[in-house]
């Protein structure tokens, strides 16, 4: 019997949410150990903030906390339009599905403004107590 809940960005299980909208490779080896151990619940915190797929490719230039603490906005470059609060929104988002899942653990997508463990998500989850663990 699998053991406890956790989040996994839904990228990372092959579902089409990623930026441009194309399937990211699967890592069948690790999704199956995880699944042996977890029940795995997919979140695309973009998404659950508010974003379209395909949307806007932005990158994080700082971390989540000086979002959080120092005000830094997020720019979409192709658009020139402040897209923070939609990751901000989806971060919060997935923090109260860790909460209502109960999980205590995150693994989430390496190199994502949101899902990266120093990305918007990954600081909101580990300051809501959840462990955040960097993935591919």
């Amino acid at each position: 019997m699998r053991g406890e809940p956790v989040l996994v960005s839904a990228c990372f299980l092959g579902i089409p949410c990623r930026w441009h909208g194309r399937r990211a490779k699967k890592r069948e080896e690790l999704i199956k150990r995880l699944g042996q151990r977890y029940v795995l619940v997919p979140i695309c915190p973009e998404q659950l903030g508010g974003m379209p797929t395909p949307r806007t490719s932005e990158t994080l230039h700082g971390t989540g906390a000086q979002v959080l603490d120092e005000g830094l906005r997020i720019i979409a470059p192709e658009t020139g339009e402040d897209v923070t609060d939609f990751h901000l929104n989806g971060a919060r988002y997935a923090l109260e599905i860790a909460e209502i899942v109960g999980t205590r653990r995150a693994y989430l997508k390496g190199g994502s403004p949101s899902c990266d463990a120093q990305g918007i998500t990954g600081e909101v989850l580990k300051r809501g107590g959840v462990k955040v663990i960097r993935i591919g």
